[in-house]
Parts: C-alpha cells; structure tokens; sequence
C-alpha cells in the first residue's frame, strides 16, 4: 500500500513503513522479511524506533541495522531484550527475536535518509519516531483502541514520557500517523482521537494502582488488570507489572506512596 508517492506501507502488528531502501521497524513474524527485500531489495537499511521483538523478528538477513541510541544493546542481545522487556529472562516469550548486529544509532534530531528522528519516549525510555514527508510513524508511542482493551492498559516505562510524547504527536501535526498496532490514521481528527484514547487510558492505570494499594507488585498487576479487563495470561501479567512499575515509580517521585517492610506499596497518607 502506497500511502504517498514513495512511501510504502506493509501492514501488519506491527505495521512496517518503507521509503527506497528504508525499512522502519519490520515487524514479525521472521518470515515477513522476505516481503521486506521485495519492497526495499536485498541489503535495507533498518530503522528501529525501540528494541521490542515484535518490531525486529523480521529483520533481513544482510540489513543494516540502526538502534535508537541508548537502545542497542536490547537489539544486540535476545536475552537483555528479553530480561528488559518483562523484568525477568523468559524463555518462553511470544516474541524473542534474535541477537542482531547494530550498524549505528539513531538520536532525536538525526537525519537519516528520508526520515528526521523524533524522540517520543515512554513505551521504552529510547523510544523514538520517523517523520518523513507529511508521514509519522510512531511506533508504539501510542496504540489502537482494539490493543488497549485487550491488555487492558498500555505497555510503558514512564508516565510522563508517554504523556508528553502524545503531545509531540499533536504538536507535529501530521498529515498521516503510522504507529505499530492498530490501522493508519490519515486525518487530524482521528489522530486527536487516538491520542485521546492512550491519555485516558493512562490516567485509568494510575487510578486503578491508586486504588488498589496497599499491595505489592504482583497483586496490583492482576488487580488492573481485572479491573481494565485485559488478558490475564503469565505474559500479560509481567508486562502489566512494567506498567505498575511506572505508576509507583512516578507516584513515589511525587511523595504520593511508599514500599513498606513487608513489601507492600502504600499511600503515604501524609501527602495531603
């Protein structure tokens, strides 16, 4: 699919965005990089916007790969991406991956082909998007809305990253919006909507650890997400546990909760 002239799309969870011999983020499952080299040929270069395995289990055997700077050990090593991901080595993970060799780095500000670099952190704290000709690609920056009712809340490291970065969105203004998960927005006012939807939904994550505390880590995790009514699998519920990790972790740089002896986060009732 041709979303303007030059400008290719292959859809998919994730989508995949290609310009000449620029490929960002190609996705998965690996069998997808064969498409890949159809559109791009037979030595892309690779641009990632964060090191997940879901957005480089099809990188083409011959890519040369580009990691956002301070991300590139996580693309390098399946078992650092693996352990950062879930905040413990799962060997039985959905998406794995293989260890990659990285070419180069990519910071906020780059010009790198086509495409100019643009930070939106919060997903993973490197985390960056492609601008190029009227188009973003967001990566997981922001999702759909069919994702965030399946997992209940979005996968994210920082509140306020995210939030902020879902300001950069609108800031931009772009004509087209590609993220990772969920179908091209190509007018303003969906792209309000889906922006919309991720700030809500991350408002709702704070509110449900907020009132579910006194817990520790893992009960608050299957509590948010029994009440979001996302997917309560082994998996889900270690991602969720990053998600509630980025709640206290901004709660506690507030004054608003504490982890007490037992292991138990708490409200510091003092916060008044």
């Amino acid at each position: 699919m041709e979303l303007k002239r030059g400008v290719k799309l292959l859809r998919g969870s994730p989508n995949t965005l290609i310009v000449g011999k620029y490929v960002v983020d190609p996705g998965q499952p690996a069998e997808r990089a064969g498409e890949i080299v159809a559109a791009a040929g037979p030595s892309p270069v690779v641009l990632l916007t964060h090191f997940h395995a879901d957005h480089l289990a099809a990188v083409p055997e011959g890519a040369v790969v580009n990691a956002p700077w301070g991300e590139e050990l996580f693309v390098q090593s399946t078992r650092a991406r693996l352990f950062f991901t879930h905040g413990v080595y799962t060997e039985g993970a959905i998406y794995k991956g293989r260890d990659l060799d990285v070419a180069g780095v990519v910071k906020p500000g780059d010009k790198i082909g086509p495409f100019e670099v643009v930070p939106l952190p919060g997903h993973t704290f490197g985390h960056v998007g492609y601008f190029v000709d009227g188009v973003l690609y967001a990566g997981d920056a922001l999702f759909g809305e069919k994702v965030l009712e399946k997992y209940g809340v979005p996968y994210l490291m920082d509140i306020d990253m995210f939030l902020s970065s879902l300001d950069k969105i609108e800031a931009l203004e772009p004509e087209v919006l590609v993220f990772g998960h969920g179908p091209v927005a190509g007018s303003r006012k969906r792209i309000r909507e889906l922006v919309d939807a991720n700030r809500s939904s991350v408002e709702r994550a704070v509110r449900l650890v907020e009132s579910a505390l006194p817990a520790d880590l893992t009960t608050l995790a299957i509590k948010v997400l029994k009440e979001s009514g996302g997917e309560r699998g082994w998996e889900n519920v270690l991602l969720t546990m990053t998600t509630v990790r980025a709640v206290l972790s901004k709660l506690s740089r507030e004054g608003r909760v504490y982890l007490d002896e037992a292991g138990s986060w708490t409200k510091n009732y003092n916060d008044r």
